[in-house]
C-alpha cells in the first residue's frame, strides 16, 4: 500500500513537472504573440474603472471607451510632440556620447585606441554601423506594430466588459464548486493587478517629476526624457532604479562633469528611488504585493528569461495570476504557500 502511494504521488509530481515546463517554453516560444496580449490586458485593467464610471453615468460604454482611448492617444501624441526637441537632440549627442566613454576606456585600461579609416565620401558609414542601424529601424518598426495591437486589443476588452468573465464562468461548466473556485480566482486576480498598478502609477510620476527635477536642478541635458525613464524602470523590481542610476552615471561621465557630475546625478536618482521604496510604496501596496522577496526575485529572473526585456516588467503582474491561482486551486496550494510572505 506504501508503495502504491508512493508511486502515485511520484507520478504526479513528475506530471506536474513536464506540465510547468511544457507551458514556460510555449511562453517563450509563443512571446511575439503572448507580450502585446499581457500589455493590452494590464492597460485595460487601469483603464477599466474610468470606463465603469462613465457607464455607470449614463454612457454607453462602447462610447466611453472610444472617447477614453482617443483621449488617451491625444495625451501620448502631445507628449511625444512636447518632447519631441530634447529627443532629438539626445539621439545627436549619442554619436559624441559612444567616442566619449570610448576614449574613456581607451585612457583607463592603456589601450590602443581604434580608429576607422577615413573616407572622401561623408555618406559612407563605419563598418557595423549599417547593421545597426537596420535592427534599430526594425525593432521600431516591431514596437510600433505591437503598439497598434496593443491599443486596439485594450479597446475591444474595454467595450466587452464583464462578459470575459462570463464567458470564462461558462467554460467552467455546470459544477457549483468549479464556478465559485473560478469566480474567487478572477475576482482575487482583478482586486489585486488593480491596486498594484494604481499603485505604480502613481510611484512612476512621483519618481519621474522628482528625478527630472532634480537633474535639472544639477543641469543635466535633457532632463525631461531621463525623469521619464526613471519613473518607467522604477516599476522592475531591484533591477529597474540600478539600470536607471548606472545610466545616470555614465551620461555623468561622458560630460565636462566629469566623476563628481557622474556620481551626483546617479546619487540623486538613487536617493529618490530609495525613499519612494521605503516611504510611499509600502503604505499604497498593502496586500497587493502579497509575495516574499525571494519568490519576486526568481521570478524575475524566470519571466526575463522568457520574454527577454519585456518580461522583467510584466514579471510581478504575472507573478500575481500565478498567486492568486494557486492559492484558490488544491493542487497548486503548495506553491502559493512558497510564494506567501
Amino acid at each position: 500500500w506504501m508503495s502504491r502511494s508512493w508511486s502515485r504521488l511520484g507520478s504526479s509530481v513528475a506530471l506536474w513537472i513536464l506540465a510547468a515546463v511544457a507551458l514556460i517554453f510555449l511562453l517563450r516560444a509563443a512571446s511575439a504573440l503572448l507580450i502585446p496580449i499581457a500589455f493590452a490586458v494590464l492597460a485595460a485593467y487601469v483603464l477599466e474603472p474610468v470606463v465603469t464610471w462613465l457607464a455607470d453615468r449614463g454612457v454607453p460604454r462602447f462610447l466611453a471607451a472610444s472617447l477614453l482611448m482617443l483621449l488617451l492617444l491625444g495625451i501620448c501624441g502631445a507628449g511625444v510632440y512636447a518632447l519631441r526637441d530634447e529627443v532629438m537632440q539626445a539621439v545627436r549627442a549619442l554619436p559624441g556620447a559612444a567616442q566619449r566613454v570610448r576614449d574613456l576606456i581607451t585612457s583607463m585600461t592603456g589601450a590602443s585606441p581604434v580608429t576607422t579609416p577615413s573616407s572622401s565620401d561623408p555618406l559612407q558609414l563605419p563598418p557595423g554601423v549599417t547593421n545597426v542601424i537596420q535592427g534599430t529601424v526594425g525593432s521600431v518598426l516591431t514596437f510600433a506594430g505591437n503598439l497598434t495591437v496593443v491599443y486596439f486589443l485594450c479597446f475591444f476588452l474595454l467595450v466587452s466588459g464583464d462578459r470575459v468573465k462570463t464567458r470564462l464562468l461558462d467554460i467552467a461548466g455546470s459544477d457549483a464548486e468549479r464556478r465559485r473556485r473560478l469566480a474567487t480566482i478572477i475576482a482575487d486576480v482583478n482586486t489585486q493587478i488593480e491596486r498594484f498598478l494604481v499603485v505604480r502609477l502613481i510611484t512612476a510620476a512621483v519618481v519621474a517629476v522628482l528625478t527630472g527635477a532634480a537633474l535639472a536642478w544639477l543641469d543635466v541635458p535633457n532632463a525631461v526624457v531621463w525623469g521619464l525613464a526613471a519613473g518607467v524602470f522604477n516599476s522592475i523590481p531591484y533591477f529597474g532604479p540600478i539600470i536607471v542610476s548606472g545610466g545616470l552615471f555614465v551620461v555623468g561621465l561622458v560630460q565636462d562633469g566629469g566623476t563628481a557630475q557622474a556620481f551626483r546625478m546617479a546619487g540623486a536618482a538613487l536617493v529618490i528611488t530609495t525613499l519612494e521604496g521605503w516611504l510611499l510604496t509600502p503604505p499604497l501596496m498593502g496586500k497587493a504585493e502579497n509575495m516574499n522577496a525571494l519568490a519576486v526575485f526568481l521570478g524575475l529572473l524566470v519571466w526575463t528569461w522568457i520574454w527577454g526585456a519585456w518580461g522583467t516588467i510584466l514579471a510581478v503582474p504575472m507573478l500575481v495570476i500565478v498567486k492568486a491561482v494557486a492559492d484558490h486551486t488544491p493542487s497548486l496550494r503548495p506553491l502559493g504557500r512558497l510564494m506567501a510572505p
